[in-house]
């Protein structure tokens, strides 16, 4: 158990600080009809920087988390959370090549199919508001303030965490 939780410790504590993020900054940084969703973002950068080594309880309970401090569907954002970690990991564990581009298309599509698929469940769901009008107000708008968020977070994480890593490892090599 121990061994589990020092191998995870760094993902755990990413979730908890998108957990708090979430509940205390974003509702305060929109832009427009643009909301922030941190937890997405999340889940999208696991699934790309722990490709195979990703399970789907944490993105699950994220997406629950979500759920539950948004007005939203109960279950929506768990769905797809699991969905999102599930494509995205397995999409970038075939492709992955060392570039950039890989990564940056899978975490802008994510974000916009992820936030589409959002909206459409919130519409069959009850939600009353015709698609067009969620398209244009809530699933674009979010999808790019994701997207946007999460390629800064990627680029940062790569540069910093992982550059940190490889250093450290060169050091005891010499």
């Amino acid at each position: 158990m121990i061994l589990i939780l020092k191998n995870n410790a760094g993902m755990l504590i990413g979730a908890l600080v998108a957990v708090v993020l979430q509940a205390l900054v974003a509702p305060y940084i929109t832009i427009g009809y643009a909301m922030l969703n941190l937890i997405m973002c999340y889940v999208i950068l696991m699934a790309i920087i722990r490709a195979n080594k990703q399970g789907y309880i944490m993105p699950f309970v994220l997406g629950l988390c979500y759920d539950l401090m948004s007005s939203g569907t109960v279950g929506a954002m768990a769905f797809i959370c699991v969905v999102l970690t599930f494509v995205v990991s397995r999409i970038y564990s075939m492709l992955a090549n060392d570039t950039m581009l890989i990564p940056v298309v899978l975490i802008t599509l994510g974000c916009f199919v992820g936030e589409l698929i959002y909206g459409c469940l919130l519409i069959v769901c009850g939600l009353d508001v015709s698609l067009p009008e969620a398209l244009l107000y809530r699933m674009l708008p979010c999808g790019l303030y994701d997207t946007v968020v999460s390629l800064v977070a990627y680029v940062l994480i790569v540069r910093f965490v992982f550059s940190a890593r490889s250093t450290d490892t060169m050091q005891v090599i010499r």
